[in-house]
């Protein structure tokens, strides 16, 4: 199977870096947010540029961390109505959520001022959104999803150095991919941090120390931690071959009937996926998987539709276009020049 995953193929080449590591962290008893997941957080602040950063448990539990530090509870919050749903999810959990629909790209359009208490626009497949066009009043808090786009830069400056917050995701198909997930979470207020600190580890400081905010349990563990600070080495390595695998795929494809998903000017895309606006999806999804290429629609949910009830779906066209034509390809580090060669062939098989 030519995978949009190659957790094996990553295995093979970090294996002595996380073998020697998992040793350490065991024989050393610190198993739970130690010595690799300061490394990583330090690492993670010199790509960002940020005053602070903490790894956390998922992407996810890094959006509700950064909801209840900044206490957007109760409250209004815009988000983008397509992503993954954790995007939305969170936010809708504890608030009163407004959706926005999304541009040709995937992202959420900004051809308004936002005056909500929080916005969470996302950077999808890699691209991030136009932030100097991101309009907001005084008081609006920004929490920017940045799962997808560690190492893609805006103008010049990295995507996690904007906003009140950003959130980053790890796991198999991420940037760093890692053998399950964790998160983090990067800001520069100085006074925020043992509040991220409390929210995230359910509440509290410590054990005996009193109760200061709602919070969850989003402690990141070391043996996590210990692979995405050997990935995040990588990264540069990583990023330049799925844009050449990108290039590639865009070149070959010049001149078929399909869309593909592009950084805009002002992005220097990290290429996380290689997606595709396709009126045949599930026609190319089926005939693909014939070669054991795997094609995966990334993705599919019209978020209004189930937070805000059925009669909203089609106020939103562009995210129901990208709910019924979107897929993307394999492109990862580890695929192979006779892999990329052979998706390039059959895709355009497909339009014979």
């Amino acid at each position: 199977m030519i995978s949009n995953v190659a957790g094996d193929r990553l295995y093979n080449q970090i294996h002595e870096r996380l073998t020697d590591a998992y040793h350490k962290i065991h024989t050393s008893g610190n198993w739970i947010d130690s010595v690799y997941c300061r490394s990583a957080e330090e690492k993670i602040k010199k790509i960002t540029g940020r005053k602070h950063a903490r790894l956390l448990s998922s992407g996810t539990s890094s959006l509700m961390v950064a909801l209840l530090s900044w206490d957007i509870r109760n409250k209004k919050v815009s988000c983008t109505n397509y992503s993954y749903v954790a995007s939305a999810s969170q936010a809708a959990l504890i608030n009163d959520v407004e959706f926005t629909d999304v541009d040709d790209n995937g992202l959420m359009l900004l051809d308004k001022h936002f005056s909500h208490d929080a916005v969470i626009p996302v950077s999808l497949y890699g691209n991030t959104i136009d932030y100097d066009n991101l309009k907001i009043s005084d008081h609006t808090k920004v929490i920017v999803d940045c799962a997808q786009s560690l190492g893609a830069k805006y103008k010049g400056k990295a995507d996690g150095s904007f906003g009140d917050a950003a959130v980053f995701s790890f796991a198999r198909n991420k940037p760093i991919p890692t053998a399950g997930t964790h998160g983090a979470i990067v800001w520069d207020d100085d006074g925020m941090t043992d509040m991220i600190k409390a929210v995230s580890n359910n509440g509290k400081l410590g054990r005996t120390s009193s109760i200061r905010a709602f919070g969850v349990n989003a402690i990141p563990m070391e043996l996590q931690a210990a692979q995405i600070d050997i990935g995040l080495d990588h990264m540069g390595e990583w990023q330049l071959k799925r844009k050449l695998i990108h290039e590639h795929y865009v070149e070959e494809f010049d001149h078929l009937p399909l869309k593909i998903i592009q950084p805009s000017e002002h992005c220097d895309s990290n290429y996380h996926k290689f997606a595709m606006l396709v009126d045949d999806r599930d026609g190319l999804r089926d005939y693909l998987a014939r070669f054991d290429i795997q094609a995966l629609e990334h993705y599919t949910d019209n978020f209004a539709e189930f937070f805000q009830g059925k009669e909203n779906k089609n106020n939103f066209p562009n995210t129901n276009n990208f709910c019924k034509k979107i897929i993307t390809l394999p492109n990862h580090a580890w695929l192979t020049d006779a892999e990329i060669e052979t998706v390039s062939e059959k895709v355009k098989d497909f339009y014979k």
